[in-house]
C-alpha cells in the first residue's frame, strides 16, 4: 500500500519549495556577477532544492504482516521435601522421580511444535521461568508447600494471554490450607494433573497431628474467646481421638472427635476464660493412638496475653451520619474498649453520644490523646481538624496509639485530612473523587490472613456490597490493602492497613460500610459487628503507664521448624522516642528445659512495625523443639531496663516429612473444576497430551519504508552540497 509520507498540505509545501528558488534566484542576481563559476554555483543551489523537493513529495510503502501467536502450555512442578517420599513396597520409587518421568515423555516433543513451554517449580512459593530440561538442577528440599498461592500467582503472571493449559505435577499435600476445600475453586486455566505413586500402596500406619490453632494472641480480662483446633490423620481404625487442652501445665477441657480411617481433618473448638491479667500458656495434645509412632506432631503450644479492660477509644465525628450511628452501636458493645464519641452538631459544637465526657473535650490536645490507644477520626475535613491537632495525632501513633480514619466525602474531598500534616501516616498516597454505585468487594490475600478477618472463613468468602467508594488508592510504602472493591476499572483498596512507628493506621475508602449491617444475611453472619469487634482487638495494646525508658523486642516470626533461624531486634529509646545506642544490648531466651541463654545483640539498622530505626539485633536458630520466652535487656549508667517478654513456638517436624500418601482427589478436584484432567497414570497422560488442540492468535505488524531513503539519493544531496561547498572555498567566497 502506497501512502503519502508528509502530514503538511501540499499547497504549503509547494509554496515553500518556490519561495526556496525566488530566494536563491533574487541572491544570485542581486550579488553575483554573471559569470561561468557564479552560474555553476546558482545551477548546484537549484539542483539541491530540486532534489529536496522531490524527497518531500514521495509517497512511502506501507506493508502489514500478519504472525501467528504460538499459545503457551504451562509445567508446574512440585519441589518439596514430601516429593522425596514414596510408598513404603519394595521395588516403588518415589514421587520426584515419578514426575521426572512424566517430563521426559513424547508429548514434550508434541506439545513444544505448536506452542512455548513455560517451566516453574514452586514450594513455599513459586520459582522463576527455567527451562524444561533444566528440572533436574532444582533441589527438592522446600520445608513447606503452598499449592493454592501458586496456581494463583501464576494466573496473575498469565491474565490475558493465550494459555492452552496447565501440568500440575505434585503430591497436592498443601501445607498452609487447614482443609482440601481450597480444590473446589473455579480455576480460568485447564490444569492437567497425573497420579504419581500407585493406588493403594500405602499402608497406612496410624497417625494423627495438630494442624493449626487459632485464637487471639493478646485478649481482654474478662472477655471470653474462642480457641480453634484443626486436627488431621489417618489409619485411626475407628480410634476416637481426644484433643486436650492444657493451660499452664494443668488439663484444662478435653472435646472427642473421629478421623476416618482412610483420613481427614476435623475441626474443634475451645471457651477460653480469662478472668485475670496476664500472659497464660495454652498446650494442645492429642494422646497417641494405639501403634502411631510419629508422635512429635501431637502438640501445639501458645501464649495468650490478658490485658487490662481500660483501653479508652476516642471516637470524634463530623456531622451525624448512617456510619456514625450503627459505629456508635457497635463500639458500646464491644468489651475490650470503653469509647467516647463525640458527634458534631448544630453550629459546631460537639455533643457526646457514648461514653463519659469528663473533663475530655473532641480538642485532641497532646494531654488529652495520652488518656487513649485507639481513635477514630470521622468526617473532618482540613479546616475542621487543623494542622496542630494533625500534629497531635502523629505523635500519638508514633507513640503507639492506633488511628482508623473513617473517612467520608468531607474528609477525603479536595480540602480533606490529606491537606494536612496528617499525610505524613496517611496509608495511601492518592485516591479519586467518590464515585457512587454497587461495588463488590472482597478480601485480599493480607486481608485473609489479618486478625480483623478472622474466624470461619464462610464469614469472608461472600462479603456484601458497598455503595460508595473512592477509587484509585495508590497505596503507601509498607500498606497493605484488606479489601477491595471491584469498580468498572478494576479492583481498588477499600480498607487499608499500616504500621507507623509503634502504632498503627487503618483507613476506610468508603462511606457505606455500614451497609454491611443491613445485608438480608447481617443476623447469620454479623460481618460489621464481627470486623469492628476484631480489627479493635488487633489495635488494642496493654494498658499501663510508659516508663521514661522503652525498651521493645521483636521476633520475625511466631513459629518454625528446628533447624531454621530467626532474627530477633530490639529498640531502646527515651521519653521522647530517640533511639539510645550507647547501651549494652543483650537477648536472652529461655528454652523449653528451663534454660536462660544469653545472646548479645549487635547495634544496626532494624525495620520493625514498618519503620527503620537505629536498634539491636541477633539471631537465632532453633535447636530444642517447644514454646521459647525471649526478653531484651538493656544495661545503661549500671542500671538495667528489660523488656515485655516475647514467645515463640518451635516445631519438631516439618509437614513435609511425615510419611502419607498422596491427595490424588486434591488433584481430581482441582482438574475437574478448571477444565482439564487427572490422569491414572503417566502413560494416559501422554497419550492425552500428544492429542490435545491448540489454538493460534494472530498478529498483525506494519513496516513502513520510504521511497527516499535510499543510498543513491542521500548521496546526491551530499555531493551537491559538498560540490558548492568546495567551489565557494575555492574562490574564496562567503
Amino acid at each position: 500500500m502506497i501512502i503519502l509520507e508528509h502530514t503538511i498540505p501540499l499547497a504549503i509545501i509547494a509554496m515553500g519549495i518556490a519561495i526556496a528558488i525566488a530566494v536563491g534566484l533574487f541572491s544570485a542576481w542581486r550579488y553575483l556577477k554573471i559569470e561561468l563559476f557564479n552560474i555553476l554555483i546558482m545551477s548546484v543551489r537549484l539542483l539541491f532544492i530540486a532534489l529536496l523537493a522531490w524527497c518531500m513529495l514521495q509517497p512511502s510503502f506501507k506493508q502489514s504482516v500478519t504472525h501467528l501467536l504460538k499459545p503457551r502450555f504451562i509445567v508446574i512442578v512440585d519441589t518439596s521435601k514430601s516429593m522425596l517420599l514414596g510408598p513404603p513396597v519394595e521395588g516403588a520409587t518415589n514421587r520426584w522421580t515419578e514426575a521426572k518421568n512424566a517430563l521426559d515423555q513424547p508429548w514434550k516433543s508434541v506439545v513444544a511444535a505448536e506452542c512455548d513451554i513455560d517451566t516453574y517449580y514452586f514450594a513455599a512459593e513459586l520459582g522463576s521461568r527455567i527451562e524444561i530440561n533444566a528440572v533436574d538442577t532444582v533441589e527438592v528440599n522446600g520445608s513447606s508447600t503452598l499449592i493454592r498461592d501458586s496456581l494463583r500467582n501464576l494466573g496473575d503472571r498469565y491474565k490475558g494471554q493465550n494459555v492452552t493449559g496447565i501440568l500440575l505435577l505434585s503430591d497436592a499435600i498443601d501445607t498452609r490450607e487447614a482443609d482440601d476445600g481450597w480444590a473446589n475453586e473455579k480455576w480460568p486455566i485447564p490444569i492437567y494433573s497425573v497420579r504419581l505413586e500407585p493406588k493403594a500402596a500405602w499402608e497406612i500406619e496410624p497417625d494423627i497431628r495438630v494442624d493449626t490453632v487459632n485464637t487471639p494472641r493478646r485478649v481482654t480480662v474478662g472477655w471470653n474467646t474462642e480457641l480453634k483446633v484443626v486436627i488431621s490423620g489417618q489409619g485411626t481404625k475407628g480410634q476416637p481421638v481426644n484433643v486436650q487442652l492444657f493451660k499452664n501445665g494443668a488439663l484444662q477441657n478435653e472435646a472427642p472427635t473421629q478421623i476416618p480411617d482412610g483420613g481427614g481433618a476435623r475441626e474443634v473448638s475451645f471457651q477460653l476464660q480469662n478472668p485475670e491479667i496476664g500472659v497464660y500458656n495454652y498446650r494442645v495434645f492429642l494422646p497417641p493412638l494405639q501403634g502411631e509412632t510419629h508422635t512429635n506432631d501431637n502438640e501445639y503450644v501458645m501464649n495468650v496475653q490478658v490485658i487490662d479492660t481500660k483501653n479508652r477509644l476516642l471516637y470524634v465525628e463530623g456531622p451525624p451520619r448512617w456510619e456514625s450511628k450503627y459505629l456508635t452501636h457497635v463500639l458500646k458493645s464491644i468489651k475490650q474498649v470503653t469509647p467516647l464519641c463525640f458527634i458534631r452538631g448544630a453550629k459546631g459544637k460537639f455533643l457526646v453520644t457514648a461514653g463519659t465526657q469528663g473533663s475530655m473535650t473532641a480538642d485532641m490536645t497532646e494531654s488529652q490523646l495520652s488518656f487513649f490507644k485507639i481513635l477514630i477520626l470521622g468526617n473532618l475535613n482540613a479546616e475542621e481538624l487543623g494542622d496542630q491537632r494533625a500534629l497531635n495525632l502523629i505523635k500519638f501513633v508514633d507513640d503507639g496509639g492506633s488511628l482508623i480514619l473513617l473517612g467520608g466525602t468531607r474528609a477525603w474531598g479536595a480540602n480533606g485530612i490529606q491537606n494536612t500534616p496528617l499525610r505524613k501516616i496517611l496509608p495511601v498516597k492518592s485516591f479519586g473523587s467518590m464515585i457512587e454505585g454497587k461495588y463488590p468487594v472482597a478480601l485480599t490475600a493480607e486481608g485473609k490472613v489479618h486478625p480483623a478477618f478472622s474466624g470461619e472463613q464462610k464469614y469472608w468468602e461472600d462479603v456484601p456490597p458497598v455503595l460508595s467508594i473512592f477509587p484509585d488508592a495508590a497505596l503507601s510504602a509498607g500498606a497493605e490493602s484488606l479489601i477491595t472493591a471491584n469498580t468498572d476499572k478494576g479492583p481498588t483498596p477499600m480498607i487499608v492497613s499500616q504500621r507507623y512507628g509503634q502504632g498503627k493506621v487503618v483507613a476506610l475508602y468508603t462511606d457505606s460500610l455500614w451497609r454491611w449491617q443491613l445485608d438480608p444475611r447481617a443476623n447469620e453472619n454479623q460481618q460489621y459487628q464481627r470486623f469492628w469487634e476484631q480489627l479493635m482487638v488487633w489495635l488494642s495494646p496493654s494498658e499501663k503507664e510508659g516508663p521514661t525508658q522503652k525498651l521493645d523486642i521483636f521476633s520475625d516470626k511466631e513459629q518454625m521448624y528446628l533447624g531454621e533461624q530467626m532474627e530477633i531486634s530490639a529498640r531502646f529509646s527515651d521519653s521522647k522516642g530517640e533511639s539510645i545506642q550507647n547501651a549494652t544490648m543483650n537477648c536472652e531466651i529461655t528454652t523449653p528445659d528451663k534454660r536462660t541463654i544469653p545472646f548479645v545483640m549487635a547495634k544496626q539498622q532494624v525495620i520493625a512495625s514498618g519503620k527503620s530505626f537505629s536498634g539491636f539485633a541477633t539471631k537465632f536458630t532453633a535447636e530444642i523443639a517447644g514454646i521459647h520466652q525471649a526478653v531484651a535487656v538493656a544495661e545503661i549508667e549500671g542500671k538495667k531496663v528489660t523488656s515485655d517478654p516475647i514467645s515463640f513456638f518451635i516445631k519438631a517436624f516439618t509437614p513435609e516429612s511425615v510419611p502419607r500418601p498422596a491427595k490424588t482427589e486434591v488433584l481430581e478436584a482441582i482438574a475437574q473444576n478448571s477444565g482439564g484432567k487427572f490422569f491414572e497414570s503417566v502413560k494416559d497422560m501422554n497419550e492425552a497430551l500428544s492429542s490435545l488442540s491448540f489454538t493460534k492468535r494472530e498478529e498483525e505488524t506494519v513496516k513502513y519504508s520510504s521511497l527516499w531513503q535510499n543510498f543513491i539519493i542521500i548521496s546526491c544531496l551530499i555531493t551537491l552540497l559538498t560540490i558548492e561547498w568546495s567551489i565557494r572555498k575555492w574562490r574564496n567566497m562567503p
